[in-house]
């Protein structure tokens, strides 16, 4: 029992620095893909409600920091998906292709509604975890039978 929590949360921490990190961590660890999924989805979204809630001082700072610096590859992605699909393009592709967590901090300087772009974050967080999650079980799977 008591591996089953240290594994929960270290997967939920993983989350909380991004769905990219902590489904690896999760298989790793042997936890079940549901338990992956599910700690890994929350710590992500945990996550990316910390930095809504904070978001007034967050934003204030990186337009501070934006005018000082225009460069950045991760920042010109962000600014291409939000100018090409809106919020929604930023909040779903974006978890995929920054992280959730870049995704709120970049879109936060971006977008209008916030509240608008942590539910589109979530709903890329639960689709992209749910497909990484997937992803790995059926590759593992097929690896063990290869080997077999």
């Amino acid at each position: 029992m008591q591996g089953i929590v240290y594994n929960s949360l270290l997967i939920f921490l993983t989350g909380m620095l991004g769905i990219w990190k902590a489904v690896p961590v999760g298989f790793a660890l042997g936890a079940s893909p549901v338990l992956t999924f599910l700690m890994t989805s929350m710590g992500a979204i945990s996550s990316a409600i910390i930095l809504y809630f904070f978001g007034n001082e967050i934003r204030e700072y990186l337009k501070r920091k934006r005018k000082k610096e225009r460069s950045g590859k991760k920042n010109a992605r962000a600014v291409h998906l939000f100018e090409k699909y809106g919020t929604t393009g930023l909040g779903v592709l974006g978890c995929l292709l920054m992280g959730p967590n870049m995704t709120m901090l970049i879109g936060l300087v971006l977008v209008k509604s916030p509240l608008k772009l942590l539910y589109w974050t979530i709903g890329g967080i639960l689709i992209w975890t749910l497909a990484l999650t997937i992803t790995a079980w059926l590759s593992i799977d097929l690896f063990m039978r290869l080997t077999a």
